[in-house]
């Protein structure tokens, strides 16, 4: 670590003690107060206190000098150091699974910390993350959707890794110099695909349960990149699911009506083990018999696919692994770089439970 880096944590710490001690309104110490007392020099003062300024923790008055805000009434210096996993405020099965598993690794990290912090879905990032009132030293961030980053999120984006190690959690680097942890999606449809036409299936659909995104798009082109390429016929339907809306009630309406209409396929591919079980349910309300008439094969967590009925065929990602690895990036910052992260595309397993049957 650089020693001007490793200077301005130890000056971060240091300040977090004492900005424990004031209240709101009151002027804090000056730079040059500062470097007198902690002997250090104006350039890490500034990047220190700037950090403090962002959190909304301090504030300069032109010609007076620098206070503390409201905002200090949230401040505990004797918060221990603190992982935070930032996610969406929205009902999801996976969601709850993943929260599940943090939870159980909060033993295993003591005396650090981990927090869940939930935002609103309807943004791409939180506006707003608690770094300095709960000793934040790592973020593990679950973006709410694919969509791409504009110039706002950008800039929240890197101020939030200028304060502390962010890794972004279900979604690749691409062209952001950011750590990332992710399963290799176009992969995951590629496997979902040759595990139906292992079964003799020739015509098949996949089923788009989620809002669209480049997570999604991943799938889908796995699935009909490796149908091409075997000559089936594949089928892409699409729920229309928007950001915000229950999934699997939208996809419960809509494959009840593809039913209706008539299925031209003998197997099917959810891309999404979270909603799929809105097209599951339909076909036990329309007599559809699984796999007799219709084999399926989700994509997502293993354990929500066990608890379907019947049990279904399952693309896993690992999200047990993915968790494991984001901590493992945090707890070694400076360790891997964009470029040199061994975790950026987990590898799916598929796990078989009798759902796709021979054609």
């Amino acid at each position: 670590m650089p020693q001007a880096v490793l200077k301005t944590e130890i000056l971060y710490e240091q300040l977090l003690e004492e900005l424990g001690r004031y209240s709101p309104g009151v002027q804090f110490m000056t730079n040059r107060e500062i470097m007198k007392r902690f002997n250090v020099s104006q350039l890490v003062v500034d990047q220190t206190v700037a950090r403090f300024r962002k959190a909304g923790f301090l504030r300069v008055v032109p010609g007076r000098g620098t206070f503390t805000t409201d905002a200090i009434r949230r401040f505990r210096s004797d918060a221990p150091a603190t992982y935070l996993f930032a996610v969406p405020r929205w009902n999801s099965t996976n969601l709850t699974l993943m929260e599940e598993y943090i939870n159980s690794l909060r033993e295993k990290y003591l005396p650090k910390r981990i927090l869940i912090h939930r935002f609103n879905y309807e943004e791409l990032i939180p506006q707003n993350l608690p770094l300095v009132e709960e000793n934040v030293k790592g973020v593990a961030l679950q973006v709410s959707s694919s969509t791409q980053w504009n110039s706002h999120t950008l800039k929240l984006l890197e101020q939030y890794m200028e304060a502390v190690p962010l890794v972004i959690m279900n979604r690749h680097h691409g062209d952001i110099s950011v750590l990332t942890v992710g399963a290799d999606d176009v992969f995951a449809g590629t496997l979902a695909a040759s595990h139906l036409f292992n079964y003799g299936h020739r015509k098949i659909a996949v089923l788009i349960s989620e809002p669209y995104g480049s997570v999604i798009e991943d799938r889908v082109r796995g699935v009909l990149n490796y149908g091409k390429h075997q000559g089936m016929e594949c089928v892409v339907l699409n729920c229309g699911v928007r950001s915000g809306e229950y999934a699997p009630d939208k996809t419960y309406r809509y494959f009840l009506q593809v039913i209706r209409n008539g299925m031209d396929f003998t197997g099917m591919i959810g891309i999404s083990s979270d909603s799929f079980t809105g097209a599951v349910n339909a076909c036990l309300n329309s007599g559809i018999r699984i796999p007799e008439e219709l084999s399926l094969v989700t994509i997502g967590h293993h354990q929500t696919a066990e608890i379907q009925h019947p049990p279904l065929d399952c693309v896993d990602l690992n999200m047990e692994g993915q968790m494991d690895a984001v901590l493992e990036l945090l707890e070694n910052p400076g360790k891997f770089t964009p470029v040199t992260n061994p975790y950026d595309y987990f590898t799916p397993s598929m796990i078989v439970n009798g759902s796709v049957i021979n054609r």
